[in-house]
Formats: structure tokens, sequence, C-alpha cells
């Protein structure tokens, strides 16, 4: 499986940097695009959040995707899913090309 990894940088409440790692997967059974939060096992090793955007490749087997509901905890309704895939082993892939204005003069 091949995905194209974005890196936010962020910033905690005592000043430190760090980057957290974003992609999309597409579901097969309705085709809608699904935003994930992309988190790396210690043993796996961590993308270089300056080459991002990047492709990275796994196996299947490699990933588990956790879902779990985010709710209000002002009204307790449930207003969205934080969905996490977990990879422990990958590899680089093909060179990221961004080809987001191809369509635009």
């Amino acid at each position: 499986m091949e995905i194209t990894v974005y890196a936010k940088k962020r910033t905690t409440k005592e000043g430190k940097t760090f980057y957290s790692y974003l992609s999309r997967l597409t579901n097969k059974r309705t085709g809608q695009d699904v935003t994930v939060a992309v988190k790396f096992r210690e043993s796996a090793g961590y993308p270089d959040a300056k080459s991002c955007p990047m492709n990275i490749k796994f196996v299947k087997s490699d990933g588990n995707l956790t879902s779990k509901p985010i709710v209000d905890e002002e009204t307790g309704e449930e207003i969205g899913v934080s969905n996490v895939l977990w990879v422990s082993a990958w590899e680089e892939g093909a060179p990221f090309v961004d080809d987001s204005l191809d369509d635009f003069v």
C-alpha cells in the first residue's frame, strides 16, 4: 500500500515543537476519502518532516486503523470520528509529485 504523508508543525503548551503526520485513505466500498492521523511505532522510525509531503509504502499487515467517535463535551453529541493509522514498518515510496494545479491556467 502506498500513501502520501504530510507533516504539520505543532507546538505544545510549553512551547516545544513537534510534528504530526496526516494522510488520506480511500474507502474501497464507498469511494470516500478519509483523513487519518498517521502515527509511527518507535521501531519503524519517523519520516523526515522536512521531506514531507512524501510517499511511503507499507504492507497492510504492518498497519492498523483505529477509529473513535469525537463527542461534544457540553451536549454529549457525536460530532465526528477520529481516525488514526498506526504504521509499524514502512519504506520510502515513489517521489511525491504535486499535480494539484494541473487543471488551472
